[in-house]
Protein backbone atom coordinates (compact mmCIF):
# COMPACT_ATOMS: atom_id res chain seq x y z
CA UNK A 1 0.00 0.00 0.00
CA UNK A 2 1.25 3.48 -0.88
CA UNK A 3 2.20 5.86 1.89
CA UNK A 4 0.16 8.52 0.07
CA UNK A 5 -3.10 6.56 -0.06
CA UNK A 6 -5.18 9.50 1.18
CA UNK A 7 -3.74 11.76 -1.53
CA UNK A 8 -4.31 9.08 -4.16
CA UNK A 9 -7.98 8.99 -3.16
CA UNK A 10 -8.13 12.77 -3.51
CA UNK A 11 -6.35 12.43 -6.87
CA UNK A 12 -9.04 10.04 -8.15
CA UNK A 13 -11.76 12.45 -7.05
CA UNK A 14 -10.02 15.42 -8.68
CA UNK A 15 -9.50 13.45 -11.90
CA UNK A 16 -13.28 13.28 -12.30
CA UNK A 17 -13.25 17.08 -12.57
CA UNK A 18 -15.82 17.63 -9.81
CA UNK A 19 -15.98 21.33 -9.05
CA UNK A 20 -16.67 20.85 -5.33
CA UNK A 21 -13.53 18.74 -4.90
CA UNK A 22 -11.40 21.29 -6.73
CA UNK A 23 -12.92 24.13 -4.71
CA UNK A 24 -12.09 22.30 -1.46
CA UNK A 25 -8.47 21.75 -2.55
CA UNK A 26 -8.23 25.38 -3.64
CA UNK A 27 -9.57 26.67 -0.31
CA UNK A 28 -7.45 24.29 1.80
CA UNK A 29 -4.13 24.97 0.07
CA UNK A 30 -4.40 28.66 -0.81
CA UNK A 31 -3.31 30.11 2.54
CA UNK A 32 -0.40 27.69 3.15
CA UNK A 33 0.83 28.33 -0.41
CA UNK A 34 0.60 32.10 0.07
CA UNK A 35 2.36 31.99 3.42
CA UNK A 36 5.19 29.88 2.03
CA UNK A 37 5.76 31.96 -1.10
CA UNK A 38 5.39 35.30 0.67
CA UNK A 39 8.09 34.18 3.08
CA UNK A 40 10.62 32.84 0.57
CA UNK A 41 10.12 34.90 -2.60
CA UNK A 42 9.58 38.41 -1.23
CA UNK A 43 6.90 38.85 -3.90
CA UNK A 44 3.90 41.06 -3.38
CA UNK A 45 0.69 39.36 -2.24
CA UNK A 46 -0.82 39.99 -5.67
CA UNK A 47 2.11 38.25 -7.38
CA UNK A 48 1.80 35.29 -5.01
CA UNK A 49 -1.93 35.10 -5.80
CA UNK A 50 -1.09 34.93 -9.51
CA UNK A 51 1.54 32.28 -8.86
CA UNK A 52 -1.00 30.20 -6.92
CA UNK A 53 -3.54 30.53 -9.73
CA UNK A 54 -0.96 29.46 -12.30
CA UNK A 55 0.16 26.51 -10.17
CA UNK A 56 -3.44 25.37 -9.71
CA UNK A 57 -4.02 25.54 -13.46
CA UNK A 58 -0.95 23.38 -14.09
CA UNK A 59 -2.04 20.92 -11.40
CA UNK A 60 -5.56 20.78 -12.85
CA UNK A 61 -4.26 20.08 -16.35
CA UNK A 62 -1.87 17.40 -15.09
CA UNK A 63 -4.57 15.60 -13.16
CA UNK A 64 -7.47 15.91 -15.62
CA UNK A 65 -5.29 14.93 -18.60
CA UNK A 66 -3.91 11.89 -16.74
CA UNK A 67 -0.37 13.22 -16.46
CA UNK A 68 -0.35 12.62 -12.72
CA UNK A 69 -1.40 9.18 -11.55
CA UNK A 70 -0.92 6.80 -8.65
CA UNK A 71 1.38 5.74 -7.12
CA UNK A 72 2.37 9.20 -5.94
CA UNK A 73 5.91 10.11 -4.92
CA UNK A 74 4.76 12.94 -2.65
CA UNK A 75 1.58 14.48 -1.31
CA UNK A 76 -0.50 16.47 -3.77
CA UNK A 77 0.10 19.58 -1.69
CA UNK A 78 3.88 19.10 -1.95
CA UNK A 79 3.46 18.56 -5.68
CA UNK A 80 1.53 21.85 -5.97
CA UNK A 81 4.27 23.67 -4.06
CA UNK A 82 6.84 22.12 -6.41
CA UNK A 83 4.87 23.43 -9.38
CA UNK A 84 4.87 26.86 -7.74
CA UNK A 85 8.64 26.72 -7.27
CA UNK A 86 9.22 25.74 -10.89
CA UNK A 87 6.93 28.51 -12.15
CA UNK A 88 8.67 31.04 -9.92
CA UNK A 89 12.09 29.98 -11.19
CA UNK A 90 10.92 30.25 -14.79
CA UNK A 91 9.46 33.71 -14.17
CA UNK A 92 12.40 35.06 -12.24
CA UNK A 93 15.32 32.94 -13.42
CA UNK A 94 16.38 33.10 -9.79
CA UNK A 95 17.53 30.60 -7.26
CA UNK A 96 15.87 30.64 -3.89
CA UNK A 97 16.81 28.59 -0.86
CA UNK A 98 13.53 26.82 -0.28
CA UNK A 99 12.82 25.14 3.02
CA UNK A 100 10.91 21.88 3.11
CA UNK A 101 8.63 23.24 5.81
CA UNK A 102 5.29 23.58 4.03
CA UNK A 103 2.65 25.14 6.30
CA UNK A 104 -0.07 22.64 7.23
CA UNK A 105 -2.56 24.97 8.86
CA UNK A 106 -4.19 27.75 6.90
CA UNK A 107 -3.28 30.68 9.15
CA UNK A 108 -3.81 34.04 7.51
CA UNK A 109 -0.61 36.02 7.41
CA UNK A 110 -0.37 39.65 8.37
CA UNK A 111 -0.06 40.59 4.70
CA UNK A 112 -3.11 38.53 3.78
CA UNK A 113 -5.16 40.17 6.54
CA UNK A 114 -4.04 43.60 5.36
CA UNK A 115 -5.12 42.84 1.79
CA UNK A 116 -8.52 41.59 2.92
CA UNK A 117 -9.01 44.71 5.04
CA UNK A 118 -8.00 46.97 2.13
CA UNK A 119 -10.42 45.20 -0.19
CA UNK A 120 -13.22 45.50 2.36
CA UNK A 121 -12.46 49.18 2.95
CA UNK A 122 -12.55 49.88 -0.81
CA UNK A 123 -15.86 48.02 -1.06
CA UNK A 124 -17.37 50.03 1.81
CA UNK A 125 -16.12 53.28 0.22
CA UNK A 126 -17.89 52.30 -3.03
CA UNK A 127 -21.09 51.61 -1.14
CA UNK A 128 -20.83 54.91 0.72
CA UNK A 129 -20.32 56.75 -2.57
CA UNK A 130 -23.48 55.18 -3.98
CA UNK A 131 -25.72 55.48 -0.92
CA UNK A 132 -26.26 59.25 -0.91
CA UNK A 133 -24.98 62.22 1.05
CA UNK A 134 -27.35 62.07 4.03
CA UNK A 135 -26.66 58.39 4.65
CA UNK A 136 -22.94 58.73 4.06
CA UNK A 137 -22.74 61.64 6.50
CA UNK A 138 -24.47 59.85 9.37
CA UNK A 139 -22.66 56.54 8.85
CA UNK A 140 -19.26 58.22 8.62
CA UNK A 141 -19.89 60.27 11.75
CA UNK A 142 -21.05 57.29 13.80
CA UNK A 143 -18.77 54.52 12.54
CA UNK A 144 -15.66 56.28 11.26
CA UNK A 145 -15.45 59.39 13.41
CA UNK A 146 -16.83 57.85 16.60
CA UNK A 147 -19.63 60.37 17.19
CA UNK A 148 -22.34 59.53 19.69
CA UNK A 149 -25.94 59.62 18.42
CA UNK A 150 -26.52 62.91 20.17
CA UNK A 151 -23.38 64.51 18.69
CA UNK A 152 -24.17 63.21 15.19
CA UNK A 153 -27.73 64.52 15.43
CA UNK A 154 -26.55 67.95 16.58
CA UNK A 155 -23.82 68.13 13.91
CA UNK A 156 -26.26 67.16 11.14
CA UNK A 157 -29.01 69.48 12.38
CA UNK A 158 -31.40 66.68 13.33
CA UNK A 159 -34.02 66.88 16.09
CA UNK A 160 -32.30 64.43 18.43
CA UNK A 161 -30.60 61.10 19.05
CA UNK A 162 -33.76 59.16 18.13
CA UNK A 163 -33.84 60.75 14.68
CA UNK A 164 -30.15 59.94 14.20
CA UNK A 165 -30.76 56.30 15.24
CA UNK A 166 -33.68 56.06 12.79
CA UNK A 167 -31.64 57.49 9.92
CA UNK A 168 -28.72 55.19 10.74
CA UNK A 169 -31.08 52.20 10.77
CA UNK A 170 -32.65 53.21 7.44
CA UNK A 171 -29.25 53.82 5.88
CA UNK A 172 -27.89 50.46 7.01
CA UNK A 173 -31.03 48.80 5.64
CA UNK A 174 -30.49 50.58 2.33
CA UNK A 175 -26.85 49.47 2.31
CA UNK A 176 -27.83 45.84 2.95
CA UNK A 177 -30.27 46.03 0.02
CA UNK A 178 -27.48 47.40 -2.19
CA UNK A 179 -25.27 44.47 -1.15
CA UNK A 180 -27.95 41.91 -2.00
CA UNK A 181 -28.67 43.50 -5.39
Amino acid sequence: MSKYAKDETVLKTLATGKTAAWRQVYDDWRSPFRLYFLKYTKQSPEQVNELFQDAMVVLHRKIVNGGLQAPLQSTLKTYLFGIGKMLYRKQRSASVNWEDDIPEVAIPSEAENRIVMQEQAAWVRQLLDRIGDKCRDILEKIYLQGYSMEAAAEDLGMSGAGAARKRKFDCLKKMRQMIKA
